[in-house]
């Protein structure tokens, strides 16, 4: 498992939008919930996986064996309970909801206003009525149809439907847009506890196909002669003919700008469920911590060996490594953004005599990125032979080939170098030569650039790059 620093150091972009996603979805999932029974036993079943995962990482092999057994029978079981909220989250969520065109902006003044005049009319005569209006979501999953009908909305027509009388009185009206589509509709009964007993079956029929779909919905009670709006599971109580209109044209989305409404809407939705967003994003953050911070990998790679400190005076003589081999393990997403040179070998050389020294290359020499470690290194062992040093500065000689004209005149740029090594060798060396110089390309060129060389092989210049001079020459005017 990471520790704090290796979790915070593991957070990159992509990690940041996998998270955000998955918070998302569960949030989604939470919202449509969190009002219904369906809640508990998705809660429990939530519980059973927490309880699933602490058994595996404590080590308790038959209920972790039991559990895992027990994770397909649920799945199915799932699958059942959830069927109908499934559906409809899938059909909430499909994009052709929103690109088919069924809008709620198809609501005419004119319906508005007949229903208005219908409802008051039947309020007055305690007349008990329930007027489903169809916006976004589609509500044949959600209603029993009853009698099809495709008339137009008027105050007469709903008025006659919901007379006593009448063989359509019993059950809801939908209109769809400027249509009245069906009477005598069935609507699911919420079983919502809270709700108050003074509400009949009218009242909570349309709290039930609001808890599903986006409808609205007009309810007239017939003890009281009561007018009221139920959407998204609330319900509005309404005295007066002007404001139950204002709210219905509201409801609606009648007689404002679209931004209007749309923007009050979203500043809500960040505002609204702070613990349950909060929850989501923890969820979210616990998910991606059991599911894919254990997932280790290994990978060998050849890290570069770094030797420091070596003090002045002293160099390292003959061959040394200059790489090893291991094997590094930590997460894909960390391995995968391991860089050239993000991890190697340190070697401190503070404390070296001249002679042979030995090393060990161990996990405290290498340098890895957080969230990184090492699982081997081969071959841990080195020596380094460690000789002292001198330095002098010498002479540059042109090495010529062949043989200079009389009145040339040659200067050498830089014309002395230091060299290191033994002093003892150093002491036999009174001058460095340059790599073989053509006359001809010289007199062509008048200057060239070529490197130096010096013997013995253990005495050497001292430059970090190929030391290179350059050789002019210049003619002089014969004198008559």
């Amino acid at each position: 498992m990471f520790i704090a620093k290796d979790l915070i150091y593991s957070i990159t972009i992509p990690n940041l939008l996998d998270t955000l996603i998955m918070a998302c979805l569960i949030y989604f999932v939470l919202a449509w919930l969190k009002d219904r029974r369906a809640f508990q036993i998705l809660a429990t079943v939530l519980g059973m996986g927490l309880f699933y995962a602490l058994a595996s990482r404590m080590g308790l092999v038959m209920t972790s064996v039991i559990f895992q057994y027990l994770w397909a029978a649920i799945i199915i079981v799932l699958a059942i309970v959830f069927q109908p909220e499934i559906r409809e989250m899938l059909e909430r969520a499909s994009p052709i909801r929103y690109l088919s065109g069924n809008h709620t902006s198809v609501f005419k003044p004119d319906t508005i206003d007949e229903t208005v005049k219908a409802v008051t009319e039947l309020a007055r005569q305690k007349i008990g009525a329930l007027i489903v209006f169809q916006r976004l979501d589609r509500l044949s999953n959600f209603m029993l149809k009853g009698k099809p009908l495709d008339s137009l909305v008027s105050s007469e027509a709903l008025i006659m439907i919901f007379q006593k009388g009448s063989p359509l009185h019993d059950g809801a009206v939908l209109i769809s847009g400027d249509r009245i589509r069906a009477a005598s509709c069935i609507l699911p009964l919420s079983t919502e506890e809270s709700l108050s007993s003074r509400f009949g079956t009218r009242h909570r029929a349309a709290v039930g196909l609001t808890e599903r779909s986006d409808a609205l919905c007009v309810v007239v009670s017939e003890e009281r002669g009561e007018v009221s709006i139920v959407e998204r599971k609330e319900i509005s109580n309404y005295n007066k003919r002007s404001s139950f209109q204002t709210a219905l044209e509201r409801g609606l989305i009648y007689g404002r700008p679209q931004a209007q409404v749309v923007t009050p809407g979203l500043i809500h939705m960040f505002k609204s469920n702070w613990g349950l967003k909060l929850l989501s994003v923890a969820a979210a953050i616990l998910m991606w911590f059991l599911v894919v911070g254990p997932q280790k990998s290994e990978i060998g790679m050849s890290i570069p060996i770094q030797y420091t400190n070596l003090p002045a005076g002293l160099e390292i003589k003959g061959h040394w490594m200059d790489r090893v081999d291991a094997r590094v393990r930590g997460s894909e997403a960390g391995l995968s953004h391991l860089r050239p040179g993000s991890v190697k070998a340190i070697v401190d050389l503070g404390n070296v005599v001249t002679g042979l020294n030995y090393f060990r290359i161990s996990n405290k020499n290498v340098q890895v990125p957080a969230g990184i470690t090492i699982a081997k290194i081969r071959p841990s062992d080195l020596t380094l032979n460690i000789v002292a040093t001198s330095r002098r500065a010498l002479r540059v000689e042109p090495n010529f080939i062949e043989k200079l004209p009389d009145n040339s005149r040659i200067t050498v740029t830089p014309s002395k170098v230091n060299i290191i090594g033994r002093k003892v060798d150093i002491e036999k060396i009174q001058s460095v030569v340059t790599a073989p110089i053509h006359v001809a390309d010289l007199l062509g060129k008048k200057k060239v650039t070529v490197s130096v060389f010096t013997k013995p092989d253990n005495v050497k210049v001292e430059s970090i790059d190929p030391m290179q001079v350059t050789v002019s020459l210049l003619i002089k005017e014969s004198e008559h």
